[in-house]
């Protein structure tokens, strides 16, 4: 491959910097890389395609070349692509420079599948290429990368940052835009994990389900919004209100019993007790209650044993752990 694109000293003015063949999904942070070139060089040179009469697009290595432009370089070797180079060899060399040294990101994955799978049967590109992308040869996974693909902007950005799983953004990929307008608050604000994300979806797919209406209404009527600005709550206590009120209308019963259970650790004082916690079981459904005690010395954890012992002897505490 070297033999057919040779390396070259190119000036850097010539370089379209700005617009190269994959596009940055992210902030670019040089600072390592200028440091690791002020030290030793350019060790991997980057590969341009001819782009015009004396300009040149960046195939691969953009990241590189900006650090050396930001070090004062004029000139830089690079491997030299004549403009008759197919996309999808250009790509294919995108591919193989980053996929050892630096990986991708969900977006970079989604796009690359998006093109690459333009010149490949999905099964022979899902064997050949998804490894190379950091993901399992599975269909399913290169159908959840071509979704991703498919979302808006925003969208594709959290999937950058690694705040969108790539579940959820399948899921995403079904509803129509007022919905996916609606949901973008949430999760572009709460800090939610892969399973969180799907649990929240799931949520509000059930109820629209329940209704007849699309997701972004249900979202409308639930009245969830006032959670992610309200100040007096930490981002995970955010999260916590949000999913208690949509499981409350997911599941009434399970909502009731939860209402019931607070109010019955309020009367007891352990609601938002500082050193003792009581947890029903997991949906009211085991048989296990938990209860986490936080103590500094011996001396605490005799006085809040014997809280609990006065507890013990209430019937409140026993009409609370009655199965």
């Amino acid at each position: 491959m070297s033999r057919a694109a040779p390396l070259r000293e190119t000036p850097l003015a010539r370089v379209d910097l700005g617009q190269p063949l994959v596009p940055a999904f992210r902030p670019l942070d040089l600072a390592p890389l200028m440091d690791s070139i002020r030290a030793v060089g350019l060790l991997s040179p980057p590969w341009l395609r001819r782009r015009g009469r004396d300009r040149w697009q960046v195939v691969a290595g953009g990241k590189r070349l900006q650090a050396a432009a930001q070090l004062g370089w004029d000139h830089a070797p690079a491997h030299l692509l004549p403009a008759r180079t197919a996309d999808s060899r250009c790509l294919l060399i995108y591919l193989h420079d980053n996929a050892f040294t630096r990986g991708f990101n969900l977006a970079e994955q989604a796009w690359l599948a998006c093109r690459l799978f333009k010149d490949w049967n999905r099964r022979e590109g899902a064997a050949r290429f998804l490894p190379l992308l950091g993901q399992p040869a599975s269909p399913r996974v290169l159908a959840r990368l071509l979704a991703l693909a498919r979302l808006e902007g925003p969208f594709q950005v959290l999937a950058a940052q690694g705040r969108l799983a790539l579940t959820a953004a399948a899921v995403l990929a079904d509803w129509g835009p007022e919905g996916r307008a609606a949901v973008w608050p949430f999760l572009e604000g709460l800090p939610l994990s892969q399973s969180l994300q799907e649990e929240f979806l799931e949520g509000l797919e059930l109820l629209a389900r329940r209704q007849g209406v699309g997701p972004g209404k249900i979202l409308g009527r639930l009245g969830l919004r006032p959670y992610l600005g309200d100040p007096c709550l930490t981002p995970p206590e955010r999260v916590r209100a949000v999913r208690c009120e949509l499981g409350r209308l997911v599941s009434p019963r399970l909502g009731a019993a939860q209402e019931a259970f607070a109010a019955a650790l309020g009367r007891l004082g352990l609601k938002d007790h500082p050193r003792l916690r009581l947890a029903a079981p997991p949906a009211f459904e085991g048989d296990d209650f938990h209860l986490e005690v936080k103590f500094r010395d011996a001396a605490e954890l005799k006085r809040l044993l014997e809280e609990l012992t006065r507890l013990y002897q209430k019937d409140e505490f026993a009409k609370l752990t009655s199965r």
